[in-house]
């Protein structure tokens, strides 16, 4: 079992999910945040700073702050050359305009599916990992048991994911870029410090048996300025806005500490400057990597931790 353990940790689920999920061409690494607009204002030496895990067969697995190459940032293996090339060419052309539908829906787009891909994946493994213990004879595979419990779990999160991304899919291929809802931030600074793309569900928000989903970019777009946008549903508007009053409705320091912790409870798919995180003490990065982990386990985790800033 260990040893299938890190020869599946160290698969990697490929397939194009353009719309209509027929295309069968060989996925690349597509970038979820723009490699040559966004992460050029972060990057240093062709480095970002991300979160990184490393497993150790005698030890828990360890979740630290890494070097990561901007050709590996942020990238998912789930969509093909020509498919990432051709749907988001407008967001490629020009500088992202947060005036523009279209812009800020492809953005959403993005996101939704990075994170169907990831939830596809982890769905996977946990799923051949069940198969791996009736195998064995841990379980018996013809009567309900934990393991198999949670491998049904994240096959229907995986389902669910993939039934909000193909809404998407129906208002792409419509030009229908009304179909989000978006509301912008404009955060002024002296120094890009982050990137996100991101997907996460409200706590304690259900409509129609399924989370409320909200998709979350922030996007540097210049040295003086980044953008937050927050894109959802119009039937899950008064959810949603509600739910982000702390952050919507305050501004400065304040804002950007609430929408950091936001971050931190939610995203696993963000980027820092490497000269912005070389400024952190030892303390903070302490505690922002603590902080992290424990949302892993703990939802909608609520400590107060001036370390936990990001901006």
């Amino acid at each position: 079992m260990k040893k299938f353990f890190f020869k599946a940790s160290k698969g990697q689920f490929n397939r194009c999910l353009a719309p209509g999920m027929t295309c069968r061409a060989k996925a690349i690494r597509a970038h979820s945040v723009q490699n040559s607009k966004v992460l050029d204002l972060l990057c240093r030496n062709d480095h970002v700073k991300a979160i990184t895990k490393r497993i150790d067969k005698d030890k828990d697995p360890i979740i630290y702050f890494d070097d990561v190459s901007r050709n590996r940032a942020t990238t998912f293996t789930g969509l093909c050359s020509e498919h990432d090339t051709e749907m988001f060419r407008p967001l490629e052309a020009q500088p992202i305009d947060p005036a523009s539908r279209q812009h800020l829906f492809l953005i959403a787009y993005r996101a939704a599916i990075r994170e169907l891909h990831a939830v596809m994946d982890g769905a996977r493994k946990i799923q051949l990992a069940y198969l791996k213990r009736v195998e064995v004879g841990w379980d018996r595979g013809d009567e309900p048991s934990p393991a198999g419990n949670l491998a049904l779990h994240h096959m229907m999160k995986a389902w669910l994911s993939y039934r909000f991304k193909d809404q998407l899919d129906t208002a792409l291929t419509a030009d229908r870029y009304e179909y989000l809802e978006h509301r912008v931030l404009h955060i002024a600074h002296h120094q890009p410090t982050i990137a996100v793309s991101s997907v996460f569900s409200i706590d304690g928000a259900v409509r129609d048996a399924d989370w409320v989903r909200v998709a979350l970019n922030v996007l540097p777009v210049s040295l003086q300025q980044t953008i937050v946008v927050f894109s959802y549903l119009p039937v899950d508007a008064a959810l949603v806005l509600n739910a982000l009053d702390g952050i919507l409705n305050s501004d400065g320091h304040r804002q950007k500490y609430h929408l950091s912790k936001l971050i931190l409870n939610n995203c696993e798919n963000f980027v820092l400057a490497p000269s912005y995180y070389d400024t952190w003490s030892t303390e903070k990065v302490n505690a922002v990597t603590q902080y992290f982990v424990q949302t892993l386990f703990t939802g909608n985790l609520n400590e107060e931790n001036e370390y936990l800033y990001l901006f």
